[in-house]
């Protein structure tokens, strides 16, 4: 019988209990299971595909909630191939789709109420589908890059029935305010921000305005306010040692001028779905995890996908998320026309590009179809990123993917 020193059964124990550690982490989603609920100190972050534009719901470590934009693309002629499949199906329109999402995972279920909702910029793949939505899961405070009183939207249809939505829910108790750059203090946790004080929501820049690192204090860098893309909102989220950059459709002179301040990052979210992409920004961030929403064919953009994977930019491995992927006839189209602009003037090259796509591109991503969750433990330590069947209400773990330590960067 061989008999086990003091040392030894403490290092044993100490073993066992680390292990029931990591199996419990490990245990909370499986793959071909529903996913398990939200629970208390974690923090969830729901990439929800409907194949018409962006949606991204947070649920923070004390349960405050928050919805990130809210897109329905009108199904416009477009050549066959560019637009994905509606996702589940076609039988809603996106916002629908997008609020039947948020009851689901939800912490207060069928009551769901969103603490928060953020409009990054007013074009129709980010705001279109916010008054179906507010239906099914009403919104306590509306932040977006105008707020009150101001008159500098574009006058469109799509921004005068965002309007008449934001005045009808205004009028039923709706708190409307402008998404500032350079504040820590509008985005936060509503429940008990005393138990998660490592917990920060800063918001980078808007309206061409940058934070400058210090304080709450801003520059102005872009001053030409022609193309709305170049005003959306931007944000970096911080719990303990993971990191997170949210941007919607920054383009790269914003991406230039924000990167200077730009500590790194665990997950970025390309901006203007994967068509920009700053070596120098990326160079700051330098993420484990990248994701891009993609709702059309030339998303991500094929000098983007060379950067995510460019060990010249920032070395070590990362991943790379699709929300949507070859689709039926997404190859046809490549290989016919990648780009219909470009494809009249660049045949050849049109059609160069489009078998590497095809051939080489899409086989390096970890994923390319489904709702992408970024699910981070307590405290912050570690996550996984858990990919969900897009095609039905069921959302089954398809993948899981982790866990990946969190880099530690602090929040400023």
């Amino acid at each position: 019988m061989i008999r086990m020193s003091w040392v030894s059964k403490i290092f044993a124990a100490g073993m066992l209990i680390l292990s029931l550690c990591s199996a419990a982490a490990g245990a909370d989603a499986l793959v071909g299971q529903t996913l398990p609920a939200w629970e208390e100190g974690g923090l969830d972050i729901h990439h929800i595909n409907t194949g018409r534009g962006d949606a991204t719901f947070f649920i923070f470590p004390d349960g405050t909630t928050m919805l990130f934009d809210a897109g329905d693309l009108a199904d416009t002629a477009r050549p066959e191939g560019y637009i994905p499949p509606r996702r589940p199906d076609g039988s809603r329109p996106a916002g629908e789709w997008i609020g039947r999402y948020l009851r689901a995972h939800h912490p207060q279920g069928e009551e769901a109420v969103l603490d928060f909702a953020v409009m990054s910029h007013f074009h129709g793949d980010h705001i279109n589908a916010i008054a179906e939505v507010a239906q099914l899961a009403p919104i306590r405070k509306l932040l977006d890059r105008a707020g009150p009183g101001d008159a500098s939207f574009p006058d469109n249809a799509t921004t005068r029935r965002y309007r008449e939505f934001v005045e009808r829910q205004v009028a039923r108790g709706m708190e409307l305010q402008r998404f500032q750059a350079g504040r820590d203090d509008q985005l936060v946790l509503r429940s008990a921000p005393e138990r998660y004080r490592q917990f920060q929501i800063r918001n980078l820049a808007v309206n061409g305005q940058v934070w400058t690192g210090e304080g709450n204090a801003t520059r102005q860098v872009i001053t030409d306010m022609g193309n709305e893309n170049m005003r959306s909102a931007a944000l970096v989220l911080r719990y303990g040692d993971f990191g997170y950059y949210l941007g919607a459709d920054l383009q790269e002179p914003m991406e230039q001028a924000i990167a200077p301040i730009l500590d790194p990052v665990d997950v970025h979210v390309a901006n203007h779905h994967g068509s920009q992409a700053h070596p120098d920004f990326l160079g700051r961030l330098q993420p484990r995890v990248h994701i891009v929403h993609v709702w059309a064919a030339i998303q991500p953009r094929p000098h983007v996908f060379e950067r995510l994977f460019d060990q010249s930019i920032y070395p070590g491995p990362r991943d790379v998320f699709l929300t949507n992927g070859l689709w039926p006839g997404r190859a046809a189209h490549f290989l016919e026309r990648y780009d219909e602009r470009v494809a009249r003037l660049i045949d050849d090259y049109t059609v160069e590009v489009g078998r590497k796509y095809v051939d080489y591109y899409m086989p390096k991503v970890a994923s390319d179809q489904g709702h992408l969750v970024v699910r981070v433990e307590p405290g912050g330590g570690r996550y996984r990123v858990l990919v969900l069947d897009d095609r039905d209400e069921t959302r089954t773990v398809q993948s899981i993917h982790g866990p990946y330590p969190s880099r530690g960067s602090p929040p400023r």
